[in-house]
């Protein structure tokens, strides 16, 4: 029996750099999906921090605040993306009649704008089997976004978390945010990885595909992918990343451009990572670990010893709230960032 199309949503969700783009990059071609390629944001912040003020603020945080908002016209934040050959305006023209008819007051925005994202491409919704939406975030809002699409399907990727660490370096690098936190690169680690347990217990919907793995061999766990998604699986559509149909060059930390899917970049931390970062991530991380092919470095014995050594790219006020949090962690139990 078919899904009605609000039922047919797919989360795809992980930690931020561990693939999550690349991974819906290389199912915005299929024919049977409807991929959103920039994050919407929509449990983290439409929801959760613009529901209580109504429709309006959560759409003008969608068109104007959330990444999401390159579709609408608005400017990029970081990746230089171009959206030129997408119909912009006549997307957030569509969107906001939809939002905004009084005929559709108690539908799901989230359903409204891929909805009007499929009008926009000419796309017919009974040719959907899933439409994806994109937030690593998501990780942490599960029950919320089983509640509002019980039939939803998680889409989970997991990296070495030590790559991980060097790729938010190498971003703090360019960014100078001044707010890089080396405490987060751990813990969204380990809530991905909890997250991504719970699918292999099959307490949720999910499939569990590893960054290193979709570099290396991209053809075999898209197949897995698609099975997943219950959609055909084609080499030609589904090994060429792109973003509504457009070539999509990467978003590599170290602003390298790709021409092909390549597995130059995921070992690339065992050169660029000191002892202590690489030690500073497996006192967290090193339980976990092996379970996802991750073999630790470093011995035991020595992992205090990495953990009190400051970061590169770590400024003292993130270096004190990094290792209070990590201790309070171990202490009472991660919480849920």
């Amino acid at each position: 029996m078919t899904l009605p199309f609000e039922e047919r949503a797919c989360f795809a969700a992980g930690q931020a750099k561990s693939g999550t783009t690349l991974l819906i990059a290389l199912l915005d071609g299929h024919p049977q999906l409807l991929v959103m390629p920039e994050e919407t944001a929509y449990f983290p912040t439409a929801l959760n921090k613009y529901g209580k003020w109504g429709r309006r603020a959560q759409f003008d945080y969608l068109t104007q605040q959330s990444l999401s908002r390159v579709l609408f016209g608005g400017p990029p934040e970081w990746e230089k993306f171009d959206y030129g050959h997408f119909a912009v305006m006549e997307f957030r023209q569509r969107f906001e009649n939809a939002a905004f008819d009084p005929r559709n007051a108690n539908k799901d925005l989230l359903v409204l704008m891929m909805e009007t994202y499929a009008e926009t491409l000419g796309i017919p919704l009974d040719s959907i089997v899933r439409w994806v939406e994109k937030t690593p975030a998501n990780r942490r809002f599960v029950p919320e976004i089983l509640r509002r699409f019980p039939s939803a399907k998680f889409l989970i990727t997991i990296r070495d978390p030590r790559a991980i660490l060097a790729a938010q370096i190498a971003l703090e690098k360019t960014r100078r945010t001044r707010e890089f936190s080396v405490y987060y690169c751990v813990s969204h680690w380990l809530q991905a990885a909890q997250m991504a347990l719970r699918a292999e217990r099959k307490e949720i919907a999910g499939i569990v595909t590893r960054y290193e793995d979709l570099v290396t061999d991209p053809a075999a766990p898209m197949q897995r992918v698609c099975e997943f998604l219950e959609v055909s699986f084609d080499r030609g559509t589904l090994l060429t990343p792109t973003k509504v149909g457009k070539f999509w060059h990467g978003n590599s930390a170290s602003e390298r451009e790709f021409t092909e899917v390549t597995d130059d970049r995921s070992a690339s931390w065992q050169r660029e990572l000191t002892i202590d970062e690489i030690g500073w991530v497996e006192w967290h991380c090193r339980a976990l670990m092996p379970h996802f092919g991750y073999a630790p470095r470093s011995p035991q014995r020595k992992l205090l010893h990495h953990w009190a050594r400051p970061i590169r790219q770590e400024r003292p006020k993130q270096y004190f709230k990094s290792r209070y949090y990590s201790v309070r962690d171990k202490l009472l139990g991660p919480r849920n960032k």
